[in-house]
């Protein structure tokens, strides 16, 4: 008669556990899938569930099987599933140790010969990786404390700027680790949470935001690379540094302070290229004020002379606000060229209605531009 064995491919953030066996003493040592033999009365499922919660003291939701049977030992038949942790974290009971292995780590472990078929299946899987939040250009996934993402001709003028600010101690900044075998960037992983798109940052986090946009801009004063950048093949020209572009509440990572909320890091570089401070200034005042959408006239005046005097630059709130209406409509067209030439990141943000959604909003600001400047004076 064949024993039916169940294992749990448990994979998490693009990362696959594996366990250390203690017993039988023929394959202690030897590093598996958690799981055991499924009990007269239960389903594979259902064994596989409870096997988990007895070995590693946590909740899995049991996915799809694997293809194929491997034998575990003469008699015993085993099937690996996908598994997803519902609840707890895995601590070893009847293993003496627990990895979580990525993609490129699946072979720095003995593998049991039975789990070695399952394995080929399982890493383009781990390759895919967990999608992140936020960006608006797409295709950034996490895998361990990496992030992946798509490259292209701008890679090495990102890269070279994101070095730059690393070896200047701007610690929110990713590092470059190099590619992956997909073709992808590999950078360093910023915890934190991502707001969502409608919440509005609180003061102390729209504070910490300006003053470190302040430091990144002095940081980077000087930095000079000829591109090509995604939207400018060209060199800076005077009074310009390598801005961020894109630096909006959806690309940072928060966390909490004594203060209040902090800013963990900012990410999807991809924009960056040469511009003029006030240019990302003005685009974080249409993200962090927000200016995108309609908010009380004395609330805009009150939260956009925060903003400016935060970031310390020598923008005034008006300056601010002016130079806002010019960068915007520069979004719009790069948006715009982007999708006509087929750039996929631009190709991507057609799926949220840009840019007939900023252009909608722009017309909106400059109705209510009158009254603004009302309430700053």
């Amino acid at each position: 008669m064949t024993i039916q064995v169940v294992a749990a491919a448990m994979v998490r953030h693009g990362r696959l556990l594996a366990a250390r066996r203690v017993l039988p003493l023929d394959v202690a040592g030897g590093w598996e899938l958690p799981g055991g033999k499924v009990d007269v009365g239960e389903t594979a499922e259902q064994a596989l569930v409870r096997e988990v919660r007895e070995e590693l003291g946590c909740v899995v939701d049991v996915g799809q099987p694997l293809d194929g049977r491997t034998t575990a030992k003469p008699g015993y038949e085993l099937t690996a599933y996908l598994a997803h942790l519902v609840s707890g974290e895995p601590i070893p009971h009847e293993h003496d140790a627990l990895r979580w292995l990525g993609p490129e780590e699946l072979a720095d472990v003995t593998w049991l010969g039975a789990d070695l078929p399952f394995l080929r299946q399982l890493r383009p899987v781990l390759l895919a990786g967990e999608r992140l939040e936020g960006g608006n250009v797409g295709g950034a996934v996490r895998i361990g404390s990496t992030v992946r993402r798509p490259t292209g001709a701008w890679t090495p003028a990102v890269h070279a700027l994101l070095d730059h600010v690393s070896r200047r101690g701007l610690e929110q900044v990713p590092r470059v680790l190099g590619t992956d075998e997909l073709g992808r960037e590999v950078l360093t992983y910023r915890p934190g949470r991502v707001s969502s798109p409608d919440q509005v940052a609180s003061d102390e986090l729209l504070v910490d935001a300006m003053r470190w946009l302040r430091r990144y801009h002095d940081v980077v004063r000087g930095f000079r690379h000829p591109g090509p950048w995604r939207n400018a093949d060209r060199d800076l020209f005077r009074g310009e540094v390598v801005c961020h572009h894109d630096f909006g509440t959806y690309n940072v990572a928060v966390g909490p302070s004594a203060y209040g909320d902090v800013l963990m890091g900012v990410f999807d570089w991809d924009m960056a290229g040469p511009g003029r401070p006030v240019e990302d200034v003005a685009f974080a005042a249409w993200s962090w004020v927000p200016l995108y959408r309609e908010v009380p006239v004395g609330e805009v005046a009150r939260r956009l002379t925060l903003l400016a005097t935060s970031y310390a630059g020598g923008f005034s709130p008006n300056v601010i606000l002016q130079a806002v209406l010019e960068r915007m409509d520069r979004s719009v067209r790069v948006i715009r060229d982007g999708q006509t030439a087929g750039d996929v990141g631009m190709l991507n943000l057609a799926t949220v209605g840009e840019p007939e959604r900023t252009e909608r909003s722009l017309a909106s600001l400059a109705h209510r531009l009158p009254d603004i400047v009302c309430a700053l004076a």
